[in-house]
């Protein structure tokens, strides 16, 4: 009797666990179905409120040109000709702030776009009080320059290329005797180029979150996060600056000549 009890109760779980099994099944078919329905409608709205965007744009009627694009950003979807368009957009209505932050943007999806650097580098150059240029040894400022023109995409899938080519070096090093004594300077430039672009990696990846352009006319950066404080130095529209450190409605930012200061959170945007 209680043998039958116990296949009894067996059966039961099996049975439990059959229709956990097909609810499961259903419910990614139905996500796949409705991913297969749903995605491509959403793609469509997508592109067509961007061409709506651009249409306003090419009629001077950048309100409605910034709404389209921002309804698209809204929508999930990023693209460097996207913020590209919207920094165009917030350059024409003279919102310098918000113009190089979008610009900022974009550089970091399309960073070779020719059109893109030329409109961020006049934007730049429209900033009150100029650029701030630390002093940089020149292997600093040619290593930026370099690789600048990559993503962390296209980063990481370099790490990934030169890592796979180094354990191919080591591997037919092993089976072909005559090209091993090639083996240690091969292996030393791959490695010096692995860590070059581990640390440019590693660098991008670093700021993300942690850069912000100031969107405001003009903002003071206090020696403290008070109104009352004195204030350190000016900071205009347009002027990126590093996050250090937030504390309630402000943040503590690093100019690029290293000097320090809080600022309005109001008076930034992160990116």
């Amino acid at each position: 009797m209680a043998q039958r009890v116990e296949g009894r109760e067996m059966y039961k779980d099996k049975v439990q666990k059959g229709r956990y099994f097909n609810a499961m099944l259903f419910y990614a078919m139905l996500y796949a179905l409705c991913s297969m329905l749903i995605c491509p409608m959403l793609y469509a709205d997508t592109q067509s409120e961007f061409f709506r965007a651009n249409t306003y744009y090419s009629k001077g009627k950048y309100d409605k040109a910034i709404k389209g694009y921002e309804a698209v950003l809204n929508l999930g979807f990023e693209s460097g000709s996207l913020y590209y368009n919207l920094g165009n957009s917030y350059f024409k209505k003279g919102q310098l702030g918000e113009a190089i932050l979008n610009y900022e943007k974009a550089m970091r999806l399309i960073p070779r776009d020719s059109d893109l650097k030329s409109n961020y580098e006049y934007a730049r150059s429209l900033i009150k009080g100029g650029i701030i240029k630390p002093k940089t040894q020149w292997y600093r400022i040619a290593f930026d320059r370099i690789f600048s023109l990559f993503t962390i995409d296209e980063l990481a899938f370099s790490l990934a290329v030169i890592f796979t080519i180094i354990l191919l070096v080591i591997l037919i090093t092993v089976y072909i005797s005559p090209i091993r004594k090639y083996e240690v300077g091969a292996l030393s430039v791959l490695i010096i180029i692995f860590v070059l672009f581990f640390t440019a990696l590693f660098e991008k990846v670093s700021v993300v979150g942690k850069e912000a352009v100031i969107i405001a006319e003009k903002t003071d950066a206090k020696f403290e996060p008070f109104d009352s404080a004195t204030t350190h130095f000016t900071l205009y529209e347009g002027t990126k600056a590093t996050i250090v450190l937030p504390k309630d409605s402000w943040y503590k930012i690093e100019r690029s000549d290293k000097k320090t200061g809080w600022v309005k959170a109001s008076d930034l945007e992160v990116f």
